[in-house]
């Protein structure tokens, strides 16, 4: 009869970690720039349960780190040094683990509008042109390493006469908690072996 619910205690909790490993985690974040620059962060875990916000707006940590850099002299860091070798043996291994990752990343939505101007009607044309090239390019090479469910949309405005450049960017990333877990685990193994 012990046994019982001890295989009944062991079961319960195989199923606990099945859930948590297969809990989604849903990151939105949203960037906009109309003369500072404004990044929106919000992150959904554990079936809703877990629920974070972050903001940032370019110039208001500025001003603190500027006070506080006043009096005193930066301190040499220790033990930060590190052969390039060994950075690049990290570099190498952490591109593995987010690569093997990859494949499990769904992109919901990926949205970039933007306008943009270099106050002549000519280099205006050649800047649009070459950023729809650029990001079409790089939209190409993501697609074929994550899942996309939507066709990202892209929309730049020139303002011919204007030099000007706004940009809103909004995207929606879903990934099981299980590919987060294991690619840290990859990357904290990455960070231990850098050195050997």
């Amino acid at each position: 009869m012990e046994y019982g619910w001890i295989g009944v205690a062991c079961g319960l909790c195989v199923a606990a970690c099945a859930l948590l490993l297969a809990a989604p985690i849903r990151v939105e974040v949203e960037y906009r720039r109309a003369g500072s620059d404004e990044i929106r962060a919000h992150v959904r875990a554990m079936y809703g349960l877990v629920r974070l916000r972050w903001r940032w707006v370019s110039g208001r940590g500025d001003e603190k780190r500027a006070r506080n850099a006043g009096g005193s002299q930066p301190r040499p860091a220790r033990g930060t040094s590190m052969s390039l070798g060994a950075w690049k043996s990290f570099a190498h291994r952490a591109v593995r683990a987010l690569d093997r990752m990859a494949p499990h990343v769904h992109v919901e939505e990926l949205r970039l509008e933007a306008r943009m101007g270099a106050g002549e009607s000519v280099r205006t044309g050649m800047l649009v042109g070459t950023c729809y090239a650029a990001i079409y390019t790089v939209l190409g090479w993501l697609s074929s390493r994550v899942r996309m469910h939507r066709v990202p949309t892209v929309s730049i405005a020139p303002a011919f006469q204007d030099a000007l450049l706004t940009i809103y960017a909004r995207s929606i990333v879903r990934i099981r908690t299980g590919y987060v877990i294991a690619a840290g685990l990859r990357l904290l193994t990455a960070w231990k072996r850098r050195a050997s």
